[in-house]
């Protein structure tokens, strides 16, 4: 995993943790799924040109 993707992870787990979950935290948690996604689809997009 790499940096970005191992701060994302701790923050979502901060967040998950400290704050209710409302509407606004489940938008962020999305958002940050998504973010996440389009890395990992990013990925095999580059492995697949090599």
């Amino acid at each position: 995993m790499n940096k970005t993707q191992e701060q994302l992870e701790k923050l979502r787990k901060v967040a998950e943790s400290s704050l209710n979950k409302t509407d606004e935290l489940q938008k962020v948690l999305a958002q940050i799924e998504a973010l996440m996604s389009n890395t990992e689809l990013q990925k095999v997009s580059e492995k697949k040109k090599y």
